[in-house]
């Protein structure tokens, strides 16, 4: 496979799931990778310092929730903030993502 073909391939499995649906149709999905808040930059860690929770600010609509972070434990100014994204392993057939957080009681996968 050229260069070209393998970056075409790459580009193509990149794109966001908002791409699939019509514009008259309401999907709600939660994607950050290409915008969102600060809250964005959370990574995994199989031992995290933070938990999120659904919010709900504007509506009790369940479909609306605000998603908010909040600290387990103390964490020191300049720390990574991490959360645990609790996929299911084997959940996505043929389907496996590593996992590289480097903590102690790593699971090795997240999917």
């Amino acid at each position: 496979m050229t260069l070209q073909a393998n970056q075409k391939k790459k580009t193509k499995r990149l794109r966001s799931l908002r791409e699939y649906f019509g514009e008259d149709e309401n999907v709600y999905i939660m994607d950050a990778r290409t915008s969102g808040n600060i809250g964005r930059y959370l990574n995994h860690s199989c031992t995290p310092n933070v938990f999120v929770q659904n919010v709900f600010v504007d509506t009790h609509d369940p479909r609306f929730p605000w998603v908010s972070f909040f600290a387990l434990k103390f964490i020191e100014a300049g720390s990574e903030l991490t959360w645990d994204y609790a996929y299911d392993i084997g959940s996505v057939p043929d389907k496996v993502v590593y996992c590289y957080c480097g903590s102690s009681e790593c699971r090795q996968r997240l999917l």
